[in-house]
């Protein structure tokens, strides 16, 4: 390994053609409401041949000061035989999540985690994380880096392409998020989002998509008895100790 190359892929250039003109500012909005959706998944057990995932979603409704709604799903359980089964997961999980989105969109903005696979009226992707880049710069790292200069303490959001986003929506916030959004308006529907990025827990971030990220994600715990419950069941259905060793059992657990 050279570190020579790891360090160059570090450097990016001062700004990569951003265009400083395109930074457009706007005002935080009162009395907002909105839907925020989101999911989590787990692979519980891999015999390669087959792997066993559980998901649950929910939402919330939420306005700038409390949250009115929430519902959360069940864990569900599911095998799933195919050699890109995390791939096929997370379109299960998706799919679930836009179903939800459908059934409740209407005159209230939408929020989901994550970039969005299909465009549907009202309906927000917000990132946590981008990969999002223009030949080997990571551009969204670069759009920040000039939006903290030209446009400091301010919300601000600067268009990429077509239903692609970076946006700062709180002033004092030190993340920018990419933003996917297919609608019109989007200054209002940024306006508005923003008045629910205030909590100091996550600055910058919809404090109500935290909260459902909390609520539906599988911990620790709930992985354990899942597994626990799973292989208890298998044993009542008669497969044996060896069985269930030479189904699951990873030899990579054995020689390290």
């Amino acid at each position: 390994m050279k570190v020579e190359e790891v360090i160059e892929a570090l450097a990016v250039a001062d700004d990569f053609g951003v265009d400083r003109d395109n930074f457009i500012e706007f005002e935080r909005r009162k009395n907002c409401t909105v839907y925020s959706i989101d999911g989590s998944s787990l692979k519980i057990l891999d015999a390669y041949s087959f792997s066993i995932f559980a998901r649950r979603v929910g939402y919330n409704k939420a306005n700038e000061k409390n949250i009115i709604e929430r519902r959360v799903g069940e864990i569900e359980l599911d095998v799933i035989y195919d050699e890109n089964a995390d791939a096929e997961n997370d379109s299960k999980r998706e799919n679930e999540e836009y179903k939800i989105a459908k059934e409740i969109a209407g005159n209230e903005i939408v929020i989901f985690d994550g970039c969005l696979k299909y465009e549907i009226e009202g309906v927000v992707g917000i990132s946590k994380k981008s990969g999002y880049r223009k030949e080997k710069t990571p551009l969204l790292f670069i759009i920040k880096k000039v939006g903290d200069e030209i446009m400091k303490e301010k919300c601000w959001y600067y268009k990429i392409e077509d239903g692609i986003y970076a946006v700062k929506f709180n002033p004092y916030s030190k993340f920018v998020f990419r933003v996917d959004y297919f609608g019109k308006y989007e200054e209002e529907v940024f306006s508005e989002i923003s008045a629910l990025c205030k909590d100091i827990s996550c600055l910058g971030y919809p404090y109500c998509l935290a909260d459902i990220h909390r609520h539906v994600k599988i911990g620790k715990e709930e992985e354990i008895y899942l597994k626990h419950l799973i292989q208890k069941t298998a044993f009542e259905k008669g497969i044996s100790h060896e069985e269930w060793e030479s189904i699951f059992y990873d030899y990579h657990d054995y020689i390290e």
